[in-house]
């Protein structure tokens, strides 16, 4: 895996957030503001569990969905960035 050394960061869902579907979309809440998801945040948001680090979730996905390890471990690394900016996201590690 060629992903940098970010890849390991582990991130947790932080305890303000508030998760909800509504009409087949899962809604986050962080205080007053709210994000709605993809489908793709909502899958790699149901692998954050505090112990996986961001190349952890990437491999696990490129094996269930058959794609590659390093997009997809660059993409949560995207992914969890922005959430952890939305305050969704605790990051901890490198």
């Amino acid at each position: 895996m060629t992903v940098d050394a970010s890849s390991g960061v582990v991130p947790s869902i932080r305890t303000q957030a508030r998760f909800r579907r509504l009409r087949g979309t899962t809604m986050v809440s962080v205080g007053p503001d709210a994000l709605e998801l993809s489908d793709t945040a909502a899958v790699v948001l149901g692998h954050v569990d505090g112990r996986r680090s961001a190349a952890d979730i990437g491999a696990l996905l490129a094996r269930e969905f058959d794609i590659d390890a390093d997009e997809a471990t660059a993409d949560v690394l995207d992914l969890v960035r922005d959430l952890a900016e939305a305050g969704v996201l605790a990051l901890a590690g490198p």
